[in-house]
């Protein structure tokens, strides 16, 4: 029975963040109520409060629903960790940079929309705002420690490394799904590649 009820709680959740992803993507964070979201839900303003103190709670699971997506799981004294690029970053290899550049796109469709919210309110709420500074930090450490544990490339340069490398796939993402504008799929993923490698790779 425990299972079973914690299976419809769960069900409810999705249901939420569902229509909350829906209605904040058509008319903004800011312009969306929480009665909005609990009408599109079928369910009430309490129960949306039962799973969801404040917005900023939504927000976080809107983030852990990314870190899901992009199978970012918690590390040995690290916060959160893609294992699969700090390898890419240490491996250093052109055809393992675009491979993993392509398995991120293939995934934006699913995630991107989640952080275009997050993005949004951020700009309105400083907890939110935190939260998306910490989790764009911890996709540049992956970096870093890919290009630690490869010796590459002076110690004091790491981290602007790793923020040139998230920043031009952060933008290039951006285009894709935010402004719906997708340039030439295969030659642009060529391009980031070939930046990537020679940002975090090229050490020659």
């Amino acid at each position: 029975m425990s299972s079973l009820r914690e299976a419809q709680k769960q069900l409810t959740r999705d249901r939420i963040v569902e229509c909350a992803l829906e209605l904040f993507t058509a008319k903004g964070y800011a312009a969306t109520t929480i009665d909005e979201i609990a009408v599109a839900a079928g369910t009430t303003r309490v129960t949306f409060y039962a799973y969801y103190p404040s917005r900023t709670e939504l927000m976080k699971d809107f983030m852990g629903r990314v870190n899901s997506v992009l199978e970012r799981a918690a590390g040995a004294g690290q916060p959160s960790t893609a294992r699969e690029l700090v390898e890419v970053v240490r491996a250093g290899r052109m055809a393992g940079v675009l491979d993993w550049l392509e398995s991120r796109a293939a995934l934006w469709p699913v995630f991107r929309p989640y952080l275009d919210v997050l993005e949004e309110a951020a700009a309105l709420d400083p907890e939110v705002r935190a939260l998306m500074d910490g989790w764009h930090e911890e996709v540049i450490s992956d970096i870093v420690r890919g290009l630690r544990l490869a010796g590459r490339f002076p110690a004091e340069t790491h981290h602007i490394r790793g923020t040139l490398a998230y920043t031009q796939l952060d933008y290039v993402a951006t285009l894709w799904t935010r402004r719906k504008l997708e340039p030439n799929r295969e030659h642009a993923l060529e391009v980031l590649a070939d930046s990537w490698y020679h940002l975090l790779c090229d050490d020659a």
